[in-house]
C-alpha cells in the first residue's frame, strides 16, 4: 500500500491536465482498443485480427472469473485513508483482483505486438500502452501493484494458449469445430461455477453492500457472450463465408466506417431493448451480439453488397 500512498501524494499535488491523460489512456483507449483487431480483421489479415480477439475474449473471461472467486475489493475499501481519483469512480466497480483495465490493454496491444513480433517500434509502443495502462491504474487509485502486475503476467499465459492453439489448428483445419463448441462447452461451465459459487457480502458504513455479487456476475455473462460471440463467428466464417482482404482502399473504408457504426449502435442501444431481461441476459446478448457481428455478420454483409456491386 505504501506505493499507492505515494502515488496518491503525487497525484494530488498534480496538475490536473496529468490526471486527465491517465483517465485517457486507461479509459478511452481501452473502450476503443477492440476496434483495432476488428480493422485488422475485415481489412488487412483475418488470422491476425481473429487471433487478437479470441486473445481479448479469453483473457476478459478468465479475468472476472478469478476476480469472482478471489473477491478482492478495492484499495480504499482495504485501507480508507486511500481514495480514487474522481475521474477514475465510474470504471472501478466491483472487485479489484486482477484490474480489468489492465487485462484488456494487455490482451489487445499483447496480440497485435505478437503478430508484430518483426516490427520493434511497433512491439514497444504496444508495450509501452500496456505498462502506461497499468500504471493508470495505480496512478488513479483504482487498483494495487498486485492487481495490474497479476493482470499482465495472466495475460501473457493466455496468449501464449492461444497462439499455440493457432499453430494447432494449422497442423489440422478441421480442428476448428473442437476448438470452436469445446470453448463454448468450457464457457458455459465457467459461467455455471460462477453463478452457483457463494459471496461475502459486506457493507459500507452508510449500510451499502461494498461489492453486490450480482453486479460481479453481470461481468462474468458479458465475458461469456463477448468469448461465444468470437468463437461461433469466427467458425461460421471459416465454414460459410471465407471472404477476402484482397480489396480496394474504398471496400476496406466501407467495410471500417460501416462495421464501426454498427458495433457503436448495438454498444448503446442494445442494453437498453433488451433490459425487459435483466442485466444478466442484456449484457450477454449486447457483448455477444456486438462480437459475431465483427467476426460473422458484417463480413457477410459487406461481401454480399460488393458481390451485388460488382
Amino acid at each position: 500500500m505504501d506505493y499507492l500512498f505515494a502515488l496518491q501524494t503525487i497525484r494530488e499535488s498534480a496538475p490536473e491536465f496529468i490526471n486527465l491523460i491517465f483517465v485517457i489512456i486507461s479509459e478511452y483507449f481501452i473502450v476503443l482498443s477492440f476496434i483495432v483487431p476488428a480493422v485488422i480483421y475485415w481489412n488487412i489479415d483475418k488470422s491476425a485480427g481473429a487471433t487478437i480477439m479470441m486473445g481479448y475474449g479469453l483473457s476478459y473471461e478468465l479475468n472476472q472469473t478469478i476476480k469472482n472467486f478471489a473477491c478482492v475489493y478495492r484499495p480504499w475499501i482495504l485501507d480508507s485513508r486511500l481514495h480514487i481519483d474522481p475521474h477514475g469512480v465510474k470504471s472501478a466497480t466491483g472487485y479489484s483482483f486482477p484490474s480489468g483495465h489492465t487485462t484488456t490493454a494487455a490482451s489487445v496491444y499483447g496480440g497485435i505486438s505478437i503478430w508484430q513480433k518483426k516490427r520493434t517500434w511497433v512491439v514497444v509502443l504496444m508495450s509501452f500502452l500496456v505498462l502506461m495502462t497499468a500504471f493508470a491504474r495505480n496512478w488513479l487509485g483504482a487498483h494495487t501493484l498486485k492487481d495490474v502486475l497479476w493482470a499482465v503476467l495472466l495475460v501473457g499465459i493466455w496468449l501464449c494458449i492461444i497462439n499455440f492453439l493457432k499453430y494447432w489448428l494449422l497442423k489440422n483445419p478441421a480442428r476448428d469445430t473442437v476448438l470452436c463448441f469445446g470453448g463454448i462447452a468450457i464457457s458455459v461451465i465457467l459461467l455455471i461455477v460462477v453463478s452457483v459459487k457463494s459471496y461475502p457480502v459486506d457493507y459500507a458504513a452508510d449500510g451499502s453492500i461494498l461489492v453486490n455479487p450480482y453486479d460481479m456476475l453481470t461481468d462474468c455473462y458479458s465475458g461469456f457472450g463477448n468469448l461465444t460471440g468470437i468463437l461461433l463467428g469466427w467458425w461460421l466464417q471459416r465454414h460459410f463465408l471465407n471472404f477476402s482482404t484482397q480489396v480496394s482502399a474504398k471496400a476496406k473504408i466501407f467495410r471500417t466506417v460501416t462495421g464501426a457504426l454498427v458495433c457503436l449502435l448495438i454498444y448503446l442501444t442494445f442494453g437498453k431493448i433488451f433490459a425487459f431481461t435483466g442485466a444478466h441476459i442484456s449484457h450477454l446478448i449486447k457483448y455477444f451480439t456486438i462480437f459475431f457481428y465483427i467476426l460473422y455478420l458484417h463480413p457477410l454483409f459487406f461481401t454480399k453488397v460488393m458481390e451485388k456491386g460488382n
